[in-house]
């Protein structure tokens, strides 16, 4: 073995990928843009819970709001048909509810859509039941005791049906966009889209052709893991299971298009892997799969509102684990349907730009 010729080879390397700037910022710009957003979001997110109280006016319930407080709780004092429909609505983590004939009769309505949530706020509701008692000076036979109810979910739901539906939502997304951006690339190396340019298809006619070709096995594909995600996982699911798949189907048509978009913006397989950081990290980080795009800090917000994996994951977990119907998310299957359209749009622009 000669080591001038291994670091011939080397030197080859180190050159090679040097002309690449894809690559440099692939392996020095990439780690650090994604670790400063994660300290970033780990540093601003919001980590106050708010609970919604109903309750009447003494020292009791005075005492027992300064101890929630204490304990990282905020309150905001409602009647107490709007605090189950905050906790239905995902506006508060869980409504406190006292009537005043019974003052010492606490009903917990929590959101059993997020069970370490709510495992935690019944916890620290019954922690500071008992410590209001203890300072009050409370008989026993007068001991606050705690009732637990469910507006949304189910005691039975555990932390897999919890993150299922965003599962779901980013694979589905992940691996359509990888199948579409790779193939498509492929097809302009070999000149299939230089022959189809020639013949008498339109561009419009191209697009769409192959967009319905790689669509249809997105369709499959979304299929196979709603259904393989509900029938063989077991996860619990308390809306439809068809409009699941519908909003899982039209995202993948939205990643199909993007794929196709971009994959005009490389030259090799390499470089279409190079758009996973900015296209799937990024939507991962930010569309509520780790941390609720509610906590995030604001600027971190408006960028999480303008991804469409942020709309995907709010309706299938809507779906699946509030059963919510179609009417109540009109307006995400509108922001899917219009990011499908402004990818196949801008799709074709490029082929057509690409061309001339």
């Amino acid at each position: 073995m000669s080591w001038q010729r291994v670091l011939a080879i080397t030197t080859r390397i180190i050159r090679q990928i040097r002309r690449d700037r894809r690559t440099l910022a692939l392996i020095f710009l990439a780690p650090i843009v994604i670790l400063s957003l994660l300290g970033y979001v780990y540093r601003g997110t919001s980590r106050t819970l708010t609970l919604a109280l109903s309750a009447p006016d003494n020292p009791v319930v005075t005492a027992l709001a300064h101890e929630l407080t204490t304990l990282s709780i905020q309150l905001e004092r409602v009647p107490a048909e709007q605090a189950i429909e905050r906790v239905r609505t995902g506006r508060a983590a869980g409504a406190i509810l006292l009537e005043p004939a019974a003052p010492t009769a606490i009903r917990l309505v929590l959101d059993g859509s997020q069970p370490g949530r709510a495992r935690q706020i019944s916890a620290i509701v019954s922690q500071a039941a008992l410590r209001t008692a203890l300072q009050q000076v409370v008989p026993p036979e007068s001991q606050p005791s705690l009732t637990l109810e469910y507006v949304t979910g189910s005691p039975e739901f555990d932390e897999l049906d919890t993150f299922a539906p965003v599962f779901v939502g980013f694979f589905a997304f992940f691996f359509v966009f990888l199948l579409t951006s790779v193939s498509f690339l492929r097809e302009r190396l070999q000149g299939s889209i230089e022959r189809l340019i020639v013949s008498p298809l339109d561009r419009t006619e191209i697009v769409l052709g192959y967009m319905l070709g790689f669509a249809f096995y997105a369709l499959l594909q979304s299929i196979l893991m709603v259904l393989f995600t509900v029938y063989v996982l077991r996860i619990h699911t308390a809306g439809s299971l068809w409009l699941v798949i519908l909003f899982t189907v039209i995202l993948t048509l939205g990643a199909v298009n993007l794929g196709i978009f971009l994959s005009t913006f490389a030259r090799t397989e390499l470089q279409v892997v190079q758009f996973i950081p900015l296209v799937i990290s990024l939507q991962g980080l930010l569309s509520g799969i780790i941390w609720p795009v509610e906590s995030l800090p604001r600027p971190l917000r408006w960028i999480a509102q303008l991804l469409p994996l942020t709309w995907a994951n709010e309706a299938l977990r809507a779906i699946m684990l509030r059963g919510q119907g179609l009417d109540e998310l009109i307006p995400h299957l509108i922001v899917l349907v219009s990011f499908a359209a402004l990818m196949l749009v801008l799709a074709m622009t490029t082929l057509r730009r690409e061309v001339a």
